[in-house]
């Protein structure tokens, strides 16, 4: 049965490289256009968005440490799912530098972007636990430590200045 689901996987893999030897490049720039989309609305909903409600709690007092935890979750929950949202090809130089960015470093040192993402879940995974107990003082000074190593982690080397 092994061997059967391992051809079943090579025959997928094949077919799936073939399909995209035959696209044109107008499709294939539109499937880049797509994932890129689908990544700056994942990020703005599902990091950004809790990350800026953990950040109102600590300079604004705004919410509760249990909002925190909650959001921190979310953050932890989610930045597990961001090396899939950046698929080969989808960096500045190959599309406009308004449209992502993403620099070509990522797939160039995927094994740092993984690592950096990985960062972010367990500082924002500690970031919830501290965020349990309630502790104000430890909550601010542990969401300047996912900012630092989580964040900063992965938009220092990997991500590239604003384009207005």
């Amino acid at each position: 049965m092994r061997i059967t689901k391992n051809l079943a996987i090579a025959a997928i893999a094949v077919a799936a490289i073939a399909m995209t030897s035959t696209m044109s490049e107008p499709v294939m720039a539109a499937m880049g256009e797509a994932a890129i989309e689908q990544r700056v609305k994942f990020m703005k909903a599902d990091i950004l968005k809790p990350f800026k409600a953990i950040k109102s709690f600590v300079k604004d007092g705004k919410g509760s440490a249990a909002d925190v935890a909650a959001n921190a979750r979310k953050i932890s929950a989610a930045a597990s799912k961001i090396p899939a949202l950046f698929p080969k090809g989808t960096h500045r130089g190959a599309y406009d530098e308004k449209m992502t960015r993403a620099l070509p470093k990522i797939w160039e040192d995927w094994n740092g972007f993984k690592a950096a993402t990985d960062t972010l879940v367990t500082e924002s995974a500690k970031l919830a636990t501290i965020a349990d107990t309630g502790d104000a003082k430890a909550i601010a000074a542990q969401v300047g430590a996912m900012g630092k190593m989580g964040c900063g982690g992965c938009h220092k080397p990997f991500r590239g200045a604003k384009v207005k």
